[in-house]
């Protein structure tokens, strides 16, 4: 379903904000444009108002009765005292700027740009302007204010209502700041599905190239699946998170390789090594059977078969044990116990084995204690010390010595045969590897000692390596926890 593709919820998101953010920015900047062009018809309108103020509505408001006085005379004022009218000069000419105002101001009365009407309290007309002609009284409830502004229709006005109730309006018309406005108001429509448009164009792209690496994922572990092993993703961007988690795929898929490259490499190895004492079997059987031969041939074919079925008896045990370290059903039975006499257990073992060699056991051992699984530990010692016995030609010594390093108890096993070359020291863990030729040993073994016994001591937390040069012999460590 297209509601589930991480694309279009990631588009969906991004559309509904960048909708939000632009017509929240558009609309902001359209109430600032619309505010700002009505303060100015505003503004013109308060100073159109003060001046006309003095000139028709004079000081002296009407009484009580709502009367007027009489209207005054050519050199007296509306109080009928001598005119104040504007501020003169020395000329006795009107003061220039208040004389501008007003003749600007009634200029603009005349042109029709602006209207004005005034009322008495009992709603008489006083004066108005010929463009005012339609104009009703205001009614004092609608503002408690004495000076404010209202639109009305297709007008925008400044009403003044005087203490006595007496009412001035000073209006235009906005049809043309209501033009502009509507035409800003489209430009922005316009500029607005331009930038949607853009954003969620550019959106699509962004979030196709960013997700694009997942598909060439996906596309590269459905060809791996399908059986190309080799194939690995291209990584071109590292330093993103999809690029790390290319990186971690890509070394997923090399283990994977490595460890299917290893089972099939183990599966030959095992089978080679049980054809090998099943073909014995059956060719002494085959013989035996083929004419009847005195009791003593038919001992020594017993004798054969049964060397054959010990060899794959110890092999497939082997083969059990590691089964059972790679699916983890490997158990360890940890109690505090000495190393030290773990090892001379060892060696005690050991013993005829390196009698009938000609080799020469040393040993430097002190009691170390550690917590382990002693028969595990002791099956390690005794592979260690086999190894450097069997592998190794006559009259060897091998040493054998335990002591603490710190928070380490070591065991290390060390001889002084032929060793093991430089190119064979990465493989002596591996299953089923040899490197008898290099040290001069028989083919006996199954070649599993060694992996058996890395598979331990990591299975106590500890580590085990090898250190050799040709002809100085080789050096096996096996550090392990001191016991806390």
């Amino acid at each position: 379903m297209i509601y589930k593709s991480i694309r279009w919820r990631i588009q969906v998101w991004h559309t509904l904000l960048l909708i939000c953010l632009v017509t929240g920015m558009l609309g902001a900047f359209y109430g600032y444009e619309r505010g700002e062009r009505f303060r100015a018809i505003d503004d013109q309108l308060q100073a159109l108002l003060t001046p006309l103020l003095p000139r028709i509505m004079p000081p002296s408001r009407p009484d009580s009765d709502g009367e007027r006085p009489p209207p005054p005379g050519p050199d007296q004022g509306p109080e009928g005292g001598p005119e104040r009218g504007p501020e003169r000069g020395p000329d006795r000419r009107p003061a220039r700027g208040q004389d501008q105002v007003n003749q600007t101001g009634f200029v603009e009365f005349e042109k029709g740009t602006f209207y004005y009407a005034a009322w008495t309290p009992r709603h008489d007309l006083i004066s108005q302007s010929s463009a005012a002609a339609a104009v009703p009284m205001p009614s004092r409830s609608e503002s408690a204010k004495e000076q404010f502004f209202r639109n009305r229709g297709e007008s925008r006005e400044l009403v003044s209502f005087g203490p006595k109730g007496d009412c001035v309006v000073v209006g235009t018309s906005i049809v043309q700041a209501a033009a502009e406005l509507q035409r800003l108001a489209w430009k922005l429509v316009g500029v607005g599905l331009g930038l949607n448009l853009f954003g969620l164009a550019g959106g699509w792209w962004v979030a196709g190239h960013a997700l694009r690496p997942i598909g060439e994922i996906s596309e590269t572990a459905r060809q791996i699946a399908g059986g190309n092993r080799a194939k690995r993703i291209d990584i071109h961007e590292t330093e993103s998170e999809l690029g790390q988690l290319a990186e971690v795929l890509n070394r997923t898929f090399d283990q994977q390789d490595n460890a299917f490259e290893h089972q099939v490499r183990f599966t030959a190895d095992a089978s080679h090594e049980l054809r090998t004492p099943v073909s014995v079997i059956l060719t002494q059987v085959q013989l035996a059977l083929a004419r009847e031969r005195d009791p003593q041939e038919y001992r020594e074919t017993l004798q054969i078969c049964q060397r054959a079925a010990e060899r794959m008896r110890v092999l497939i045990n082997s083969l059990l044990e590691l089964a059972r370290v790679d699916s983890g059903e490997f158990q360890l039975t940890l109690e505090e116990c000495d190393l030290g006499a773990l090892a001379s257990e060892s060696l005690e073992l050991i013993a005829p084995l390196a009698r009938e060699k000609g080799t020469v056991l040393r040993s430097s051992i002190q009691p170390v204690r550690t917590k382990a699984d002693s028969a595990r530990i002791g099956q390690v010692v005794v592979n260690l010390l086999y190894n450097a016995i069997q592998h190794n030609t006559r009259e060897v010594e091998v040493c054998l010595s335990v002591q603490s390093r710190g928070n380490q108890a070591v065991v290390r096993v060390t001889d002084n045969g032929a060793g093991i070359p430089a190119e064979a020291l990465p493989h002596v863990f591996d299953r089923f590897y040899r490197a008898d030729k290099s040290r001069g040993g028989t083919k006996n073994g199954s070649g599993l000692g060694l992996a058996i016994s890395q598979a331990i001591v990591q299975a106590h937390g500890g580590t085990i390596r090898v250190e050799s040069r040709p002809g100085l012999g080789a050096a096996f460590t096996v550090s392990l926890p001191l016991a806390v």
